[in-house]
């Protein structure tokens, strides 16, 4: 019974997290990061773009004009946000998306020991997203 009972709580915690993100289809993202020194470096831009849009996300970057269904509900759009961890002998990027109410509602982390820098970023995004419910969440 207990164990009924806890999979009904984890059951609805996981449909309150999906359904707050059912009706959110535009994502904004920084066109430099932290970590870049000029736009799209190590292609983290590119990449990370075309796999929001492939997930059904309209994207934008954080200098380009906002469509007036989110200037009218700013809560319609997500911010994107990209951060690399410390260490020598990886590239650890960690990718979460945040509501309106500065909230991490999804949150991916991924790691690649490869040594050039201009495929390890690109790998580490692949390895952040490749098995997480981000393409589950289709509009």
């Amino acid at each position: 019974m207990k164990k009924f009972l806890l999979l009904m709580l984890f059951a609805c915690l996981g449909l309150g997290m999906q359904a707050q993100g059912l009706n959110v289809k535009y994502v904004q993202m920084k066109k430099v990061y932290n970590f870049q020194e000029e736009f799209n470096e190590y292609r983290v831009n590119s990449f990370l773009k075309h796999k929001l849009e492939e997930a059904g996300y309209t994207v934008f970057y954080d200098d380009q004009e906002l469509p007036q269904e989110v200037k009218a509900d700013p809560c319609k759009l997500l911010t994107c946000n990209v951060e690399r961890g410390k260490s020598m002998t990886a590239t650890k990027l960690t990718v979460s998306l945040i509501n309106c109410k500065n909230e991490q509602i999804f949150t991916a982390n991924g790691e690649s020991r490869i040594k050039k820098r201009s495929k390890s970023h690109v790998d580490a995004l692949k390895n952040a997203l490749e098995y997480t419910v981000l393409n589950k969440n289709k509009q």
